[in-house]
């Protein structure tokens, strides 16, 4: 059969080459079947290193070779058959063992260029890929993961006014008033106030004694669907003990700039490495915890001063 030859190879074919890479081994009969036009496209491209040579053909097929495990590793062939589809394409004659190319590439149109939009391309196809995988993955941790109790107004203030009693209470004990509820499901599983002092325990802030008596009721050391009410942001330790229970919220009342490890001095649930991340809310009666701070303190000076 008569087949009009076209020696031209431009940029529009290598893009088409590079777009054809995307398939992984897929046969060139298959290639060829579906569009008889890309069999021009892939000897082309096949050939772009031998322009201006006059190998034999034991020498090309070793390079056609090479080409298949390189740019063209995403095809399915042996160096006979691109060999072949060249030869029937009219970009090599073969003349008394060695072989000439006619294959005449636009400027600029070469097999280094071919590589690096192949190189391009994978990158850009690698980077999609990952995204997909991290948006798959993303989806099944949302829909594998526990719900998350969702935040009331209402209830936020109630639990919180529950707080501020266990914070007035370690203030009548002589403890710095913050204090700390564990709810699930409307039903308090934990509460305390500070007792560092009372107990000679550095631990013993009011988030680490309500996680504990929480986790004491739930007979679970993961309080994953409950909500953490605490009347100042917690430090670094009890943000940590947070973390660790896996509380879904934490609602606190007066932000904490030097030593607050949600929002002030710095935030523990964006570090790398810490894969816990509640849902935080702030401010609720926060003028309450903060009048409750300065009011202990101020006495606490008064007394120093009159002593």
């Amino acid at each position: 059969m008569y087949v009009l030859f076209n020696p031209d190879f431009s940029i529009s074919d290598i893009e088409r080459f590079t777009e054809l890479s995307i398939r992984r081994g897929i046969p060139l009969s298959s290639l060829i079947a579906a569009d008889p036009k890309d069999r021009r496209i892939v000897a082309g491209a096949a050939l772009l290193g031998e322009v201006g040579k006059n190998p034999s053909i034991g020498s090309l097929l070793e390079s056609l070779k090479n080409f298949l495990s390189g740019p063209g590793d995403w095809l399915k062939a042996s160096p006979q058959e691109l060999l072949d589809a060249a030869k029937a394409e009219g970009f090599v004659e073969a003349q008394d063992g060695a072989a000439n190319i006619r294959l005449e590439p636009r400027p600029g149109v070469t097999a280094a260029r071919l590589l690096d939009d192949l190189e391009a391309a994978r990158v850009i196809l690698e980077e999609r890929r990952a995204r997909m995988k991290e948006t798959l993955q993303k989806k099944n941790r949302e829909a594998n993961a526990p719900k998350r109790p969702s935040g009331n107004p209402e209830e936020d203030v109630r639990f919180m006014k529950l707080a501020l009693e266990e914070a007035r209470k370690a203030a009548e004990a002589g403890e710095i008033p913050v204090g700390a509820v564990v709810v699930e499901d409307g039903r308090v599983l934990g509460k305390g106030g500070n007792e560092t002092l009372r107990t000679g325990d550095p631990t013993a802030h009011a988030e680490v004694l309500a996680l504990r008596r929480a986790a004491s009721a739930a007979g679970n050391h993961r309080l994953t669907q409950t909500t953490l009410y605490v009347t100042l942001e917690p430090c670094p330790m009890c943000a940590g003990a947070i973390s660790e229970a896996r509380c879904a919220r934490i609602v606190y009342g007066a932000g904490d700039p030097r030593r607050g490890a949600l929002a002030g001095a710095f935030r523990l649930f964006d570090i790398p490495g810490v894969n816990h991340r509640p849902v935080i809310e702030g401010g609720v009666l926060g003028e309450e915890g903060e009048a409750l701070m300065r009011d202990f303190f101020a006495r606490r000076r008064k007394e120093k001063t009159q002593s």
